[in-house]
């Protein structure tokens, strides 16, 4: 008798969690619209003790919801790309290089013709022409015998030669001087990131781009960003876009490097794009160096669950990246049921973190309730069925 209670109590348990579920409850993620979320929350730490609270900021902005169309798709298109940076010169194989200029921790070579005590002095201990050579000190001053200390930095090689030139007259009649550097160490830039050899490059006579500067470091590794890379000079950070400089789908100018230049190369974190929903496989999928479409996103997020999917309502959430924005974020709506709907799709131009979301249909929702519920519902009607063998 209690056995039969118990089991009808436990039948219409399940029933209703049934009912509430089909209406209200679905397993996974559910997206409503029409929704008012007018508020943000934020996680902080508690001023008690050293745990965490949510607390509730200011009210956020509203959103904006725009179906996609062709006027839509070419609004999009005149947003400036990353390569427009306007202050970061180009380097080109046309430009002549300007000639270089030695710095403090350069080392060069004076050859003094017919007068190898000139020359080097130090030939017999060594042949090393760094070791020979004169360093540009600290305060760009440089030493040389019989003309003594004399300030170098900011000079080229042939400047320095008619300087010394004219000032070993005194012991030289007619001195034939030849300088050349040996050991360029004034100019620096740092590569930091994802490459395999993040290094301290020394600039030399030859001028370099973030494409040479990547290749003497050897390389990207296999999770970096392929799309962007970051230059920071004198304090002001630009967006470089990495991924027209590899591709080659259009021609991207070679941004020049500066001695005291930061180039950083970010993982692909930030160049993820979230499929979720009624998809095949819910999933993050990277903006590699090309662009990424609608339609490639959900291609390889395997597809729309055609079981569960409906076509006809997909959602892309893209936040505002401006903290005065009038809006918190914009999501574009498409219907993939009418034929333009695909082409859209296809010329559509994902952006990072932008959320892609399939809805699914009411007869998806149902069975997925089902499923969820079913191992319950089976251990039940196992009671009922053992309750009728025992009497």
């Amino acid at each position: 008798m209690h056995l039969q209670t118990l089991t009808s109590r436990l039948l219409a348990l399940a029933l209703c969690l049934i009912l509430s579920a089909c209406s209200d409850i679905i397993p996974g993620l559910n997206i409503r619209e029409g929704g008012s979320g007018t508020h943000e929350y934020r996680v902080v730490p508690s001023q008690e003790d050293s745990s965490f609270k949510v607390v509730q900021a200011a009210p956020l902005p509203a959103y904006e919801v725009v179906p996609l169309s062709p006027d839509v798709l070419v609004a999009l298109a005149k947003k400036p790309s990353l390569d427009e940076l306007g202050s970061v010169p180009s380097l080109l194989p046309s430009n002549v290089p300007p000639e270089y200029r030695v710095g403090p921790g350069d080392v060069f070579f004076v050859v003094v013709w017919d007068h190898p005590e000139l020359t080097s002095p130090y030939t017999g201990l060594t042949n090393d022409l760094t070791s020979q050579g004169r360093l540009v000190a600290a305060d760009g001053t440089a030493f040389y015998p019989y003309v003594g200390t004399f300030k170098a930095a900011g000079s080229t090689a042939g400047e320095l030669r008619a300087y010394l030139a004219e000032h070993l007259k005194t012991v030289v009649q007619n001195p034939q001087v030849d300088v050349r550097v040996v050991a360029y160490r004034a100019g620096r830039v740092e590569v930091t990131g994802e490459v395999n050899k993040p290094a301290t490059l020394n600039f030399d006579d030859t001028p370099k781009g973030v494409l040479q500067a990547i290749d003497a470091c050897g390389g990207l590794t296999p999770g970096a960003s392929r799309r962007r890379a970051i230059l920071v000079r004198n304090g002001v950070i630009h967006q470089i876009d990495l991924g027209g400089l590899l591709s080659g789908a259009k021609p991207v100018p070679n941004p020049e490097l500066r001695p005291g230049d930061i180039l950083h190369i970010p993982d692909q974190s930030g160049d993820q794009v979230f499929v979720l929903g009624a998809v095949a496989k819910q999933a993050p999928v990277i903006i590699q160096q090309d662009s990424l479409t609608l339609v490639q996103a959900l291609t390889n997020a395997g597809g729309i669950d055609t079981t569960r999917g409906k076509d006809a309502g997909i959602l892309i959430f893209r936040p505002h990246r401006e903290l005065d924005a009038k809006i918190s974020a914009h999501i574009f709506t498409l219907d993939l049921s009418r034929p333009e709907g695909m082409l859209l799709a296809s010329q559509f131009q994902m952006e990072p973190s932008d959320v892609i979301y399939v809805k699914a249909t009411a007869f998806a929702q149902y069975n997925s309730v089902i499923n969820d519920l079913l191992p319950t519902i089976s251990a039940i009607f196992y009671l009922v069925d053992t309750n009728a063998l025992i009497k």
